[in-house]
């Protein structure tokens, strides 16, 4: 009985093979993408912070700028690490780092560690969000308040297309008080 099953299984098999071969380059296409899909492979579907740290990925390898007051441009540059576990961003003014973010995703969670200019250490945890073009990074917490209370205490980005990018980030804790920074970023060159 299971030489007849397996060998039922094979002709079945070998049926479908022949009929894909003779298909069109688009069902050709829609069978590779179905035989990939999570459901297809038996791997679990994509978490909200999974899915926005697989986003963030698709920064990596170019130069972003952004202009900002007084003639000066920001510079942002993204690059993996940790075999891929995590990415690096730094952020480059008049050819001085000023900050850097780490991204890594915790679970289910998307979290960034922001190493930043205002001399702390706020950590932040992606929000779930409808738009997969949106992370909206909230506050956890934060190191060197206490003798630098200015901090982004939020930021949300939003990755537009391939080549375009805006970040806005939510200051409070300053002398004057909370206030909003606004940068759009294009992509100018790519390191691939």
């Amino acid at each position: 009985m299971k030489a007849l099953t397996v060998s039922v299984g094979l002709a079945a098999i070998s049926t479908a093979l022949v009929a894909l071969s003779m298909a069109g380059p688009s069902v050709r296409a829609e069978a590779a993408q179905a035989a990939t899909a999570p459901e297809a492979t038996g791997a679990a579907p994509l978490t909200d912070g999974q899915a926005s740290f697989e986003a963030l990925k698709k920064l990596i390898g170019g130069r972003w700028e952004a202009p900002m007051g007084g003639g000066k441009t920001i510079v942002d540059t993204f690059q993996p690490f940790a075999f891929g576990s995590a990415i690096l961003a730094e952020e480059w003014v008049d050819g001085q780092q000023i900050t850097s973010t780490v991204f890594y995703v915790v679970g289910s969670e998307l979290r960034a560690d922001h190493y930043c200019d205002y001399g702390n250490q706020p950590r932040y945890v992606a929000m779930p969000s409808t738009d997969p073009s949106i992370i909206d990074f909230g506050f956890r917490d934060a190191t060197n308040l206490d003798t630098h209370p200015a901090h982004f205490h939020t930021t949300t980005w939003h990755l537009v297309d391939a080549t375009h990018m805006t970040q806005d980030w939510h200051v409070e804790g300053g002398a004057k008080g909370s206030s909003q920074i606004h940068l759009e970023f294009v992509r100018l060159t790519s390191q691939a």
